[in-house]
């Protein structure tokens, strides 16, 4: 990936961008796309017979397509939703209706509040209740613990496929492997995981799958639900409204087929526009190259923190088992306090608990440092953070 493909490198040509994790920039053929859409054939989908209309659900359901065959699901398993959390919320309610008082469903210690909470809040309507696989010392999932704890009745196995904090790459084809062997369902979140490295669904073998499309170059407001076949057609929507019935009458309604059953509402169909192009572009520079150079600059980076004495980073220590998220500490330092010095160095990085408060808690009660790649960041841009770190450092101590 190239700067000059990302309009945001030349409004703000001295920007070293180190917060891709939170939202990556979007280049200028997901902005076309975008344009192109809202200015020759902005209309609503599914609902009319003219013209503009029937090229606005083409290209919605051209979008669908193109989607689908990028991570290797079929068309009527792939929903379009608004966000990680929005779609997080409907499987959680749905898989809900059928857990029971004494059901257990497993979470990793790893999962973002947009996932967590909403399990909770099922889980306790139902008088179910959730655990947590634990991990080992070097942040990787307890695989030996996790086969334990399956046989207990479990439910819901929820994952994260790469963390946001500790970078941690999970082998969701082994747990998927382990919970299916136990009668449980396995739900991913790969909203950090598809920046990164391919999504093949069938090699993973997941029951459902959600990711947000302004992660992966792609606009905000938008993310995709996989539900499995066999799911999709007994699901219960859990929102309801236009555009996902087949009939309504008095006392009785017919839902639409997966994958609209699940798409109450107008869509967002400049967002799916955008985010089948944001694929296309990340498809033609070819993850290969995304994920070696990610690497390398993973690398850099935290041989370059670790050149600074006292940084304490946080994740697993082989470059092959994480992604370029590298989130560290400054003893006796804040934060927050590190973000805003390197802020006004024009060093965008993240500071906080970053939505996985118990996890971040355990490791440092006033959150941690995090720096995170993208494509498109530079060497130069992980030189501009050590240095703008080690200024922060020297000025705070």
């Amino acid at each position: 990936m190239r700067h000059s493909d990302f309009p945001i490198f030349t409004t703000h040509p001295n920007l070293a961008y180190l917060d891709t994790a939170a939202t990556a920039q979007v280049p200028y053929v997901v902005l076309d796309a975008v344009m192109q859409f809202e200015t020759t054939m902005r209309a609503n989908v599914h609902r009319s017979v003219y013209l503009l209309a029937d090229a606005a659900t083409e290209a919605y359901e051209s979008a669908r397509r193109e989607i689908a065959v990028f991570i290797g699901a079929a068309e009527h398993e792939v929903s379009f939703v608004p966000s990680v959390t929005y779609g997080m919320h409907m499987v959680a309610e749905m898989i809900g209706e059928r857990l029971q008082s004494g059901d257990s469903v497993l979470v990793t210690a790893m999962e973002h509040h947009s996932v967590l909470l909403p399990w909770r809040h099922v889980v306790g309507k139902r008088g179910a209740m959730v655990s947590t696989i634990p991990m080992h010392d070097d942040y990787r999932l307890d695989m030996d613990a996790l086969a334990i704890m399956l046989r207990q009745n479990v439910k819901v196995v929820v994952v994260t496929a790469a963390s946001n904090v500790l970078g941690t790459v999970n082998p969701i084809a082994d747990i998927v492997r382990l919970a299916h062997k136990a009668g449980a369902l396995v739900v991913v979140d790969a909203a950090q995981y598809v920046p990164h490295l391919p999504l093949n669904i069938p090699v993973w073998g997941a029951d459902v799958v959600v990711f947000s499309g302004h992660k992966l170059y792609g606009p905000m407001g938008i993310g995709v639900m996989y539900i499995a076949e066999h799911l999709g057609r007994t699901f219960t929507p859990s929102v309801q409204g236009g555009g996902m019935v087949v009939d309504v009458r008095r006392g009785q309604s017919v839902w639409e087929d997966a994958p609209w059953k699940f798409e109450a509402g107008t869509p967002n169909v400049s967002g799916v526009v955008g985010l089948s192009a944001a694929m296309r572009y990340v498809k033609n520079v070819g993850y290969a190259a995304i994920t070696e150079h990610e690497e390398n600059l993973t690398r850099e980076l935290i041989v370059g923190l670790l050149s600074l004495r006292g940084i304490r980073i946080i994740g697993p220590d082989n470059i092959n088992e994480r992604i370029g998220v590298v989130s560290f500490t400054v003893p006796n330092v804040h934060p927050h306090d590190i973000a805003t010095l390197m802020g006004s160095d024009g060093v965008a990085i993240r500071a906080g608990h970053h939505c996985v408060q118990p996890l971040v808690e355990e490791i440092d009660r006033r959150g941690v440092c995090r720096a995170s790649l993208g494509g498109y960041s530079t060497t130069e841009d992980v030189a501009r953070c050590i240095e703008s770190l080690d200024r922060a450092r020297k000025t705070l101590l």
